[in-house]
């Protein structure tokens, strides 16, 4: 099967190239920098979603698509993220690719208007849907792992604030799950025999915000106080996120927008997934973490 993977040097795009490639399939990859590209991928096409440079050269021939394309920090994300996606899709269809795979994050709960971040994934999914005709739509909760830019701020704020603020939504539960399992689910819907709809990716656990920053500092051997606050603000909450980690405010204001939410997995959608045995929380925690707790130890001994 001749494979292309659209943002090949992501965390998952690395970890699937990786996974088809050893099972024979032949693995091309679209990246914005040559320099960047895994040495994973059989093929290497330079190229650009948003502008479409590139894009028929690394269509041209391929079974299944993985769609790993997210603009997170930039203010103009909404625009550039459905130009992409409609770039890839129009591409893919002129040269026949019918199968696809897009990952995306759980939806939020259908309890009104989602927030923005749940909208722009949303807009992407059908941009891809009305070209690709044969799309699967794996959806998961937060991916723990060393290069997740979910995960990342926990870990970061556990370390760098001597107090951790909370609003209200620390009592708002989410799906987490360990890096593998999520890599076992994107292959198995690019290899399966039919295209498998919308699946839920199977969650380590669904802890509160609140345990799991504490199921972090309990893994990074830390003990921070946990201020409880009655309130939250998106804009106050995304700029001390960014104060703590040097992540950009874009992305640090999508994460607080979503996390008034809870996030869980859909048994129903998990089925195709069901014999997938995602990692205990601590064990998951434990390999994510294993970056942050390497230089603790150099600084302790």
């Amino acid at each position: 099967m001749r494979v292309l993977i659209v943002g090949a040097t992501g965390h998952n795009g690395v970890a699937v190239a990786r996974r088809l490639g050893a099972q024979g399939h032949h693995i091309s990859g679209l990246v914005r920098d040559e320099a960047r590209a895994p040495d994973c991928l059989d093929a290497v096409h330079a190229g650009d979603v948003v502008t479409g440079a590139g894009l028929a050269q690394a269509v041209a021939g391929i079974d299944v698509a993985y769609y790993f394309v997210h603009s997170l920090d930039s203010r103009a994300q909404d625009d550039l993220d459905l130009v992409a996606a409609r770039n890839f899709a129009s591409a893919a269809a002129e040269a026949e690719v019918k199968r696809g795979v897009f990952f995306t994050t759980l939806p939020a709960p259908n309890i009104g208007e989602p927030p923005r971040y749940q909208r722009n994934r949303q807009a992407v999914q059908v941009a891809l849907a009305e070209r690709l005709n044969e799309l699967t739509v794996v959806r998961a909760g937060m991916v723990l792992a060393d290069r997740s830019r979910g995960m990342r701020p926990y870990a970061q704020l556990v370390q760098r604030a001597p107090i951790i603020p909370m609003g209200p939504w620390r009592d708002n539960r989410i799906a987490v799950v360990d890096s593998e399992t999520v890599s076992t689910c994107l292959v198995r819907a690019g290899v399966a025999d039919q295209p498998m709809g919308s699946v839920d990716v199977p969650a380590s656990a669904e802890p509160t915000h609140e345990e799991l920053v504490r199921a972090v500092m309990r893994t990074l051997g830390v003990n921070k106080p946990i201020l409880r606050l009655p309130w939250s603000n998106p804009t106050i909450d995304a700029f001390l996120v960014s104060r703590f980690t040097g992540d950009s405010y874009q992305f640090s204001r999508h994460l607080a927008s979503i996390n008034n939410f809870d996030y869980m997995v859909d048994p129903s959608c998990a089925k195709p997934f069901a014999d997938i045995a995602p990692q205990q929380l601590d064990a998951a925690l434990r390999s994510a973490l294993a970056p942050y707790i390497a230089p603790q130890r150099r600084k302790s001994s």
